[in-house]
């Protein structure tokens, strides 16, 4: 198996999502940034945040996506929801499913 730089999430149709692979320093960040303390000593959970957080530092091309102002790309990212940046983050990293064979 080779490992790509660049992992690609499909969008509807003909959407498209281009991401590049985390460094690990950015990997472990969006880990980290997960749960936060709280108030009380309780842990915050911010999940979607840095989702989205991840999804704005690795986004590298944005085809075949627009809303009622036009095309989104790159450059006008902040016009997807925070919700759709979360869902390509699950889709692009935590549903990658691995073969392990002994």
């Amino acid at each position: 198996m080779k490992l790509s730089k660049e992992i690609s999430v499909r969008v509807g149709e003909d959407g498209l999502i281009v991401l590049r692979e985390p460094t690990n320093a950015e990997w472990n960040e969006f880990n980290n940034s997960q749960l936060v303390p709280g108030k009380k000593g309780r842990m915050s959970f911010r999940i979607n945040e840095a989702r989205e957080k991840l999804f704005d530092t690795l986004l590298v091309k944005i085809e075949n996506i627009e809303d009622a102002d036009g095309p989104i790309t790159v450059e006008t990212r902040e016009r997807l929801p925070s919700r759709f940046k979360s869902r390509v983050i699950i889709e692009a990293f935590e549903l990658d499913e691995i073969d392990v064979k002994n």
